[in-house]
């Protein structure tokens, strides 16, 4: 602990008392007065020195010795010391609390930061309103990694906007990040205390935390990632097959929907095979393994982005520990270098829709009527193949909901209207590629067989995974 200052020292003391003694009062009077100015100025420099402490509630300014605010009881925050006058930013001297020339009261220099201009204050406001419905647009495409990015930039200009916080509250639960979303939906509650859905945001809160915890449960289950991965395997190499889509027209396409999905034709496609089942996490880890221990680009797309590894966005996150669920925040340039790994490659839009839709002109692959028992729009993972009721003539699984499905096609919202009639193939380029099927995100609408979607193909998307294709040899 510091020492306090002592004025006068047992040696001062006794000199004073000879001096006293001896009648040498010329020599007691101006020591006398050099000790006053030494210890006013020792007296100056503690208050210098001092720790100013104040309250975060009112701003009230205390010294070292207090602890709670005496106004409102408030726990003290230290401050740096230096205090400065809000307006002209000049900083007070000695003890002074208020400012000599504007009489504002003297702040500590760590809160003049945050203190806004009214019109920086409009601005930022403004800023984040343009980002807040940017983000919702996105939200509404199904582009969630892109309407987080907007949200995040509001958040950042103005984080005091009630409904920012509900929409990334919402968009955080269902990109699968349980504390974030907690989290912006509590600041919502805070900041809109008497809006009318306030129960409903808390039900939703609890509901979340038990969803959480069963997936905590699943996790649990395994002991380790390759493990897991191995022994899931083993079953579904054997489980796992292809289709043999044969030979044959079909009709493609429709005149009851948006006009990219425009006009119903008719189509030829060469027989071929796809996979029965979106490909699988385990399946996947298989691949990224084989790149990490060999560097072996040698299957992938000539023009992929340097430097890929192609592990899925946040690879390391619980969702990649359960072998069973589709693989997701896969770009296409992954799975492209997957399938040619495999010695299959992605299937054509075409080759895609007569997989889910049949011979039939069916709206799901299912049938013409919607039934949400068959497939996934629940907004939560489930394991590939869950639900047998959804599956196509053909016997393809999850084609409606769960991931979308990355085509090899480039996408042109005009390509239905000329068309080869024979195995088409989509246009030469493009800036995005075609997707297919919707996703657990989606809504009924969306993931109807003809419903047609595009992304950039460097694109990571929780809603997006996708499954192979091959052809089929020709025996002479």
């Amino acid at each position: 602990m510091k020492q306090k200052y002592a004025p006068f020292t047992t040696t001062t003391i006794k000199f004073l008392k000879l001096l006293l003694k001896r009648k040498h009062w010329f020599f007691v009077v101006p020591f006398f007065l050099l000790w006053l100015n030494f210890v006013a100025l020792k007296a100056d420099e503690q208050i210098l020195n001092a720790t100013i402490k104040m309250c975060p509630k009112c701003n009230e300014l205390y010294q070292n010795n207090e602890k709670f605010c005496g106004k409102d009881g408030t726990v003290l925050s230290d401050t740096n010391g230096k205090l400065v006058c809000p307006v002209c930013k000049k900083e007070g001297s000695g003890n002074e609390k208020f400012c000599v020339e504007h009489g504002e009261k003297l702040i500590p220099i760590e809160r003049l930061s945050a203190r806004k201009d009214p019109a920086d204050l409009e601005r930022n406001m403004s800023l984040a309103a343009k980002y807040y419905q940017e983000g919702n647009t996105h939200c509404d495409n199904e582009s969630y990694d892109l309407a987080l990015k907007s949200y995040l930039k509001a958040e950042e200009v103005y984080p005091d906007l009630p409904g920012l916080h509900y929409n990334m509250g919402w968009l955080y639960s269902k990109l699968g990040d349980v504390d974030s979303a907690v989290d912006h939906l509590q600041k919502y509650i805070i900041l809109a205390p008497d809006s009318k859905d306030i129960t409903e945001v808390r039900s939703y809160i609890a509901l979340l935390k038990q969803a959480h915890q069963k997936k905590i449960e699943v996790i649990e289950k395994y002991k380790s990632r390759d493990e897991a991965m191995e022994k899931a395997l083993e079953i579904q190499n054997k489980k796992h097959d292809t289709v043999l889509i044969p030979a044959g027209k079909f009709s493609m396409g429709t005149n009851e929907a948006r006009d990219v999905s425009q006009p119903e034709h008719v189509v030829y496609l060469d027989a071929y095979e796809i996979d029965r089942y979106e490909i699988t996490n385990a399946q996947y880890w298989e691949f990224v393994k084989y790149i990490e221990e060999t560097n072996d680009h040698s299957k992938c797309f000539k023009d992929e982005p340097i430097g890929k590894d192609h592990k899925p966005r946040y690879w390391e996150d619980e969702y990649y520990n359960v072998p069973d669920y589709p693989v997701a925040r896969v770009d296409w340039y992954d799975a492209y270098a997957y399938a040619a790994w495999k010695g299959k490659r992605l299937p054509t839009e075409a080759e895609w829709e007569k997989a889910a839709r049949g011979l039939d002109v069916r709206a799901f692959p299912w049938g013409n009527e919607w039934d949400h028992t068959r497939c996934n729009l629940s907004g939560e993972p489930m394991p590939v193949g869950s639900v047998e009721s959804g599956k196509s003539m053909y016997g393809c699984y999850d084609m409606s909901g769960s991931v979308f499905e990355w085509c090899n096609d480039w996408f042109s919202s005009t390509y239905y209207q000329y068309s080869p009639s024979i195995n088409p193939t989509g246009p030469e380029k493009g800036e995005r590629k075609l997707i297919r099927g919707g996703s657990r995100f989606s809504r009924p609408f969306q993931v109807r067989v003809t419903e047609r979607k595009s992304e950039r193909p460097d694109l990571f998307n929780m809603a997006i995974g996708f499954r192979c294709a091959k052809d089929v040899e020709v025996k002479e």
